[in-house]
């Protein structure tokens, strides 16, 4: 029922899908009986339907738009089916008017039972034309927030990776000019000068890879993910669910067969339709799987006639309208179908962009690409420049000897060689994780954080490091998810019995039945204002 509200009152209920569906059913299915039962009395009611329709349409264009403007939740909602209910009670009304002026017939037909069955098939199937839709863009547009965000990090993270490169690549071609530049000084007069000089290049060099780290390539833009391309028609026919296809036929028409042959009737056209339905599912789930587009039809066809018969089985002289099914069940079928595999294609679009952001997050905090440069800096201002300043010293006043030239060389080139010899990146202390987490996050969400010092003492357990991090990953993964958020507050406090406390909080409303996250177990969620609120605690490590 929420999910139904919802569809109803978000402001999206009458589109360009609602009008084409609609159209269809109406001018093929839904048809008034004017002259008699044949194929010509037919022709007449589905011209006759067709106009009415446009009609009926045209009353409500107002009302799409006024959806779409009014804030209210609850007056959406009440507009569109005040809207549907006074369009669906004129239909018949519309439709005879028509067909008087065009035909001189009026249809026949008890006016209740026709307004009934309006009523009915335009309240299930714009209800379910408007689930569909609104899930579809609901998830599309997630999608699109994910991959945006996704984005976002994946390109500061790739350039933090080529910065941290191009500094090693600095490290490398710098270290062999400051060996020739030693080279050049040892083989020449040694004295205070030449060993100052020589320590400003490595003083220099230190600095232009430090410049370089911490420099950020303003002009980089994230470059779009690519989305996945289209499935041909003959992938995304699937099966739609079970009884969604020819009991849904026979529920709208209902009304009608009630007044044609009695309540008896009708509820055998249900059960026909559920029987009928049963072995059609069962037969296109065994034969018609993608990609089988002539079986899928077929099967469906099949279903249709059978629905024909039981049609004129309780209904024998209902003329040419029996046959009606054969056309509306496969169409009816193929559109389920489609509409099945949009939202499975939306849902794992979705799943897919939010798994992805997790993981490009999680292996950010994890790995620090930059440690081994940020060491290079330190071994040049702590080795390399003391070796300088100690030789400096000895030389000051007289010449060095072979072994204070031997010494100073060992010195410096042990130093270059720790330099040289370091790793590309390194794994993240699990006390420093959290913080790389939220620093991969702000290209995305900016984040603020208080963090007590207890629990930064805690964070040095690799186990409470990554629950904290699975736990501040799933809040912003779902914050940008479901509300765009931009910003979040990540706060963690050691609590009177020793439980870590963390607390995630961004801006957005919480969803009625919200979806699950990437990991909810012991997880709470609520609203707190005009935040959505993940908190969760966590026990203190066991002795």
């Amino acid at each position: 029922m929420t999910t139904w509200w919802n569809a109803v009152s978000g402001g999206g209920f009458y589109t360009r899908w609602s009008a084409a569906v609609s159209l269809l059913v109406a001018g093929i299915f839904s048809v008034p009986s004017v002259g008699g039962v044949g194929i010509e009395a037919y022709l007449r009611g589905a011209a006759v339907a067709v106009l009415g329709w446009a009609v009926l349409a045209a009353l409500l264009v107002p009302v799409a738009v006024a959806e779409r403007r009014l804030s209210s939740r609850a007056g959406r909602g009440a507009l569109v089916l005040g809207g549907l209910l006074v369009v669906a009670t004129m239909r018949s009304f519309v439709n005879d008017a028509i067909s008087s002026a065009l035909f001189g017939i009026i249809p026949s037909g008890p006016m209740p039972s026709r307004i009934a069955t309006n009523l009915v098939t335009a309240l299930a199937l714009l209800s379910i034309v408007a689930v569909i839709t609104s899930r579809h863009a609901a998830s599309r547009a997630a999608a699109e927030r994910l991959r945006t965000a996704l984005a976002r990090v994946a390109s500061a993270e790739a350039q933090r990776q080529r910065v941290a490169a191009e500094a090693r690549d600095a490290l490398v071609s710098g270290i062999a000019a400051l060996r020739r530049s030693r080279e050049r000084m040892l083989d020449g007069p040694v004295d205070f000068e030449a060993v100052r000089a020589f320590s400003e290049d490595v003083r220099g060099l230190s600095h232009r890879v430090d410049r370089l780290l911490r420099s950020n390539d303003d002009g980089a833009a994230p470059g779009a993910l690519p989305h996945d391309a289209d499935a041909p028609l003959s992938m995304r026919l699937v099966a739609p669910p079970w009884l969604s296809v020819a009991p849904l036929y026979a529920l709208a028409c209902f009304p009608y067969a009630v007044a044609a042959g009695g309540a008896g009737v009708g509820l055998a056209g249900l059960v026909g339709g559920i029987l009928v339905d049963l072995v059609a599912g069962a037969a296109v789930r065994r034969w018609a799987r993608p990609p089988r587009p002539a079986a899928f039809v077929a099967v469906w066809t099949a279903a249709g006639v059978g629905m024909s018969v039981v049609t004129y089985l309780f209904l024998p002289r209902i003329g040419v309208l029996g046959l009606v099914p054969v056309l509306a069940v496969p169409v009816v079928a193929v559109l389920v179908g489609l509409c099945r595999d949009a939202l499975s294609r939306a849902g794992a679009d979705e799943r897919r962009a939010a798994g992805g952001l997790a993981e490009v997050a999680r292996e950010a905090a994890e790995v620090d690409e930059s440690a081994p440069v940020r060491r290079a800096i330190d071994v040049l201002h702590g080795r390399a420049q003391g070796a300088c300043v100690v030789f400096a010293a000895r030389v000051d006043e007289r010449a060095p000897t072979p072994d204070e030239i031997a010494d100073f060389r060992s010195r410096t080139e042990a130093a270059f060689r720790e330099i040289l010899h370091a790793g590309s990146d390194e794994r993240m202390p699990p006390g420093e994780s959290l913080d790389r987490l939220i620093e991969a996050w702000t290209p995305a969400v900016a984040v603020t954080q208080r963090i007590d010092d207890a629990v930064r003492l805690r964070l040095r357990d690799p186990e409470t490091a990554e629950r904290v991090a699975s736990v501040v990953t799933d809040a912003l993964v779902n914050a940008v998810k479901h509300s765009g958020a931009r910003r979040a507050q990540v706060i963690a406090r050691v609590t009177g019995s020793g439980s870590l406390l963390l607390r995630v909080a961004s801006p957005g409303r919480l969803a009625p039945r919200p979806g699950r996250g990437l990991g909810t177990i012991g997880r709470r969620v609520f609203q707190d204002g005009g935040d959505v609120v993940l908190e969760t605690v966590i026990p203190p490590p066991s002795l």
